[in-house]
């Protein structure tokens, strides 16, 4: 009971669980390619709900406001960025050094693509926006582990396990954003490309400082 209709078909409730998840995806996509192309400050709601193609209801039932929105976009695009990594493991070379290179260029790919540019677009815009800053210093926290144990599983063992990872992964993230940010400006992915094969030596020093 409660569980099928007589011809074998979906329950009721499981169909709405359905509906209901995918609108909230289709608002989270939405969000992610608002905040792309147009940046924060034009990213409002409305514009949002129209992309989505949904209700103004549907959106308040699933984000009752614009930083509860935004936070879980961000958390959308890691979940999906940490996907993406994942899928690549099987692919990636066994032997240490080829594996931390590959696996360093997939990082830096991160920071070329919608995750990196989102996240920036919120952290300037929570600097004169107490809300928006209280929610995402909120959100940073489980997130940041969300992202370091997907970044240790890509590694592997052999890699995560040695005693400087933690400093080594946290330095790199750190000279990425930074890196990352200098790309905008200078567009020359040739430099940045040999930056990152220095970056590596440095990596594999680091971990076993």
């Amino acid at each position: 009971m409660g569980q099928q209709s007589p011809k074998g078909s979906p329950a009721p409730r499981s169909l709405k669980q359905d509906r209901a998840g995918q609108t909230r995806l289709q608002l989270l996509d939405a969000t992610v390619e608002c905040l792309t192309q147009v940046g924060y400050a034009r990213t409002t709601t409305t514009l949002v709900q129209k992309r989505a193609g949904v209700s103004r209801g549907a959106l308040l039932y699933h984000f009752p406001s614009k930083a509860a929105l935004l936070v879980e976009a961000v958390r959308h695009l890691v979940h999906l960025t940490g996907q993406h990594m994942k899928d690549q493991v099987d692919a990636l070379p066994a032997q240490d050094g080829d594996r931390i290179e590959k696996v360093l260029e997939l990082l830096w790919e991160t920071f070329s693509g919608p995750l990196f540019y989102v996240a920036m677009e919120l952290w300037n815009a929570s600097r004169t926006d107490p809300k928006l800053w209280q929610v995402l210093v909120e959100a940073e926290r489980s997130l940041g582990r969300e992202i370091h144990s997907q970044i240790s599983d890509v590694f592997g063992p052999q890699v995560s396990s040695r005693p400087g990872f933690k400093r080594a992964l946290r330095m790199t993230l750190q000279w990425m954003r930074g890196a990352a940010m200098t790309e905008i400006i200078r567009k020359d992915p040739e430099k940045a490309g040999a930056e990152l094969k220095r970056w590596r030596e440095i990596f594999i020093n680091l971990l076993e400082d």
